[in-house]
């Protein structure tokens, strides 16, 4: 059995392309099971509620020796405790490489593209994409479109256009309404706490030999989370307190504004002001370069 899982603090793409990618490794052949690494948010259930399908359970039973398949990630903060006591045979993703040590040669899938969907997709031959179900074709291009916001963030690719243009027609959804509609549910923050808002997509770095910690918040305007900003950047401190890490960063992105306001903590940060980034929507192409040049130039502080 291979394991197949992304990355703690799951966002669409980790659960979604994790279901899909154990459904392609058991056409190829080798008996995969999906799993998830925490709650799914209101648009990962948007996504598997269009879908009829039911979210993979959460994984619950120790990696010691087991196979596993990376999906999503490769930094090693960003999976379970146990992640390296386990056998890592496959990796699909379209992050950096994060400082991953395997026991064998596994099989590695990484390009930069908007979303590790995309990925997937390509990887697909012409006979598992023409049975791929319509169902499972909706993981994908949810998972795509969240990661791309709706293909307008910066990591987007003509690879990822076309792909959405295919997973579109075989999914048989309505693109527009479907695009609309994910958008909603990932922008929907009513109701949370500051801490559920700042841990649900929280990834752990290393940079420029800092242990970081980021969160990004998406919203359709600031105003959404105005009434908890002061709650989120106490606990965006608690964060870096308990964690012991160097720099923890809230990036609240503004994605129908196209810009990206950063909140830093952490004892790497005593020099560093809140400050608002044009055109800043992604963390990985964009935020990781951010970081990484002024921890380099500053001699690991901001």
């Amino acid at each position: 059995m291979i394991h197949v899982f992304g990355h703690i603090n799951p966002d669409s793409d980790a659960i979604c392309t994790a279901f899909v990618t154990a459904h392609w490794l058991t056409g190829r052949g080798m008996d995969a099971r999906a799993w998830r690494l925490g709650e799914a948010n209101r648009e990962t259930h948007f996504i598997f509620d269009t879908a009829g399908l039911t979210l993979p359970p959460r994984l619950d039973i120790p990696l010691q020796d087991e196979r596993v398949w990376l999906v999503d990630f490769t930094e090693p903060a960003q999976g379970p405790d146990d992640l390296l006591r386990s056998n890592i045979v496959g990796i699909t993703d379209h992050h950096r490489l994060g400082g991953l040590i395997t026991q064998l040669p596994p099989e590695v899938h990484i390009r930069p593209l908007g979303s590790s969907a995309t990925l997937l997709w390509l990887l697909m031959n012409a006979e598992a994409r023409r049975t791929l179900p319509p169902t499972l074709a909706i993981l994908l291009l949810g998972a795509l479109l969240s990661d791309t916001v709706n293909l307008r963030s910066p990591t987007t690719t003509e690879d990822d256009i076309r792909s959405a243009t295919e997973l579109g027609v075989l999914s048989g959804v309505n693109r527009r309404a479907f695009a609309r509609d994910l958008l909603t549910a990932k922008t929907d923050v009513s109701g949370l706490s500051a801490q559920l808002l700042l841990d649900r997509d929280l990834k752990a770095f290393v940079i420029a030999g800092t242990d970081v910690r980021i969160a990004q918040i998406e919203v359709s305007s600031p105003s959404q989370v105005a009434t908890v900003m002061d709650d989120l950047l106490a606990a965006l401190a608690y964060l870096a307190d308990q964690s012991g890490a160097g720099l923890a960063v809230l990036m609240l992105t503004d994605i129908r504004a196209g810009f990206s306001t950063l909140y830093f903590a952490g004892r790497e940060s005593v020099n560093a002001a809140s400050c608002s980034v044009p055109g800043m929507l992604s963390r990985k192409k964009q935020l990781l370069p951010w970081l990484e040049s002024r921890l380099n130039q500053n001699g690991s502080s901001l």
